[in-house]
């Protein structure tokens, strides 16, 4: 019975397997090569990214000076079709009874006289049969003219004291209210002149900065290439190294799930491989025999996949 229960104590048979390992190729040149690529490439994408930038901050400027631009052609569009609305008050004054002229302003004449003529487009568009471009140009003009009687609604003020109110004098002072949206439209006219030439040149900034990016991004590919094609020297030199990690990977794979029938066998193949490899080839015994050495050495900082076993 005490036979027994000692043979029960016994631990369980295990098995060791021992296979070959490959040790990753060193070469210091290509090692340094590559880190000199590596820093290489890295340049390139910080200053690409610097141009990328610039031409962002550009872009927005652009952008800026755009809506500053609009805004004034909107301006302008509205004083051209206040002052288009007098000169055509003052010829209707000149040449036809001016009873109309006693009902109101100059200004609130012309107001009503632009509410006629959105009114009238508007009718246009409502009953006759148009082109969808034509009723696109018709809202615009609607749009225009709107704009234009805000204007005249905001600065009635202003432009009424360029007048003295008399009746006797409403030629005189249609005269006097053009001229000075005239004035306006002048200054209105050199800050666009002034915007556009500050455009061109962000503009030629931004076409100058184009074809640095262009150059840049040239570089940056040509880095790549070049980095790529060390590391496929560096994993060329290093297939048997790879084809190693893989094998004793799948061997802790079967070890793990105790599938000792199939790690004996490939442990069997890979040792049959490695002798015939050994024997028949001078070249394959002086690799391992280098890499090996190799290993032995201080620690370089290069990492490879986990190669200990």
């Amino acid at each position: 019975m005490e036979k027994l229960n000692r043979a029960n104590e016994l631990p369980e048979s295990t098995s060791a397997f021992y296979f070959v390992k490959i040790w990753p190729f060193e070469d210091p040149e290509l090692r340094e090569n590559i880190v000199e690529a590596e820093c290489a490439f890295q340049r390139k994408i910080q200053t690409r990214g610097k141009i990328v930038e610039a031409i962002k901050a550009n872009k927005e400027e652009h952008s800026i000076i755009i809506s500053e631009l609009k805004t004034l052609i909107a301006e302008n569009k509205q004083r051209h079709i206040v002052v288009e609305a007098l000169q055509n008050h003052l010829g209707k004054f000149r040449y036809g009874n001016n009873t109309m002229q006693a009902q109101g302003t100059v200004l609130r004449s012309v107001v009503e006289e632009l509410e006629q003529t959105i009114k009238m487009l508007s009718d246009r568009i409502v009953y006759e049969h148009i082109s969808l471009v034509e009723e696109k140009r018709l809202v615009k003009e609607i749009s225009d003219i709107k704009k234009a009687i805000i204007y005249l609604s905001t600065n009635r003020a202003k432009l009424q004291d360029t007048v003295d109110g008399n009746e006797a004098t409403l030629t005189h002072d249609k005269v006097k209210i053009i001229d000075g949206i005239r004035k306006e439209q002048q200054a209105i006219r050199t800050k666009t002149e002034a915007l556009e030439d500050e455009l061109n040149v962000v503009d030629a900034e931004i076409a100058s900065i184009q074809q640095d990016l262009v150059e840049a991004t040239t570089r940056k590919y040509m880095a790549y290439e070049t980095l790529q094609e060390l590391r496929s020297k560096r994993v060329v030199k290093n297939e048997l190294f790879i084809e190693n990690c893989a094998v004793l990977n799948r061997a802790r794979g079967y070890a793990s799930m105790g599938m000792v029938t199939e790690l004996q066998g490939l442990h069997k193949f890979q040792v049959d491989k490695f002798m015939a490899q050994w024997c028949q080839s001078k070249d394959f015994r002086e690799d391992y025999t280098a890499r090996t050495l190799s290993s032995q050495r201080p620690a370089t900082g290069q990492r490879w996949p986990d190669d200990d076993f």
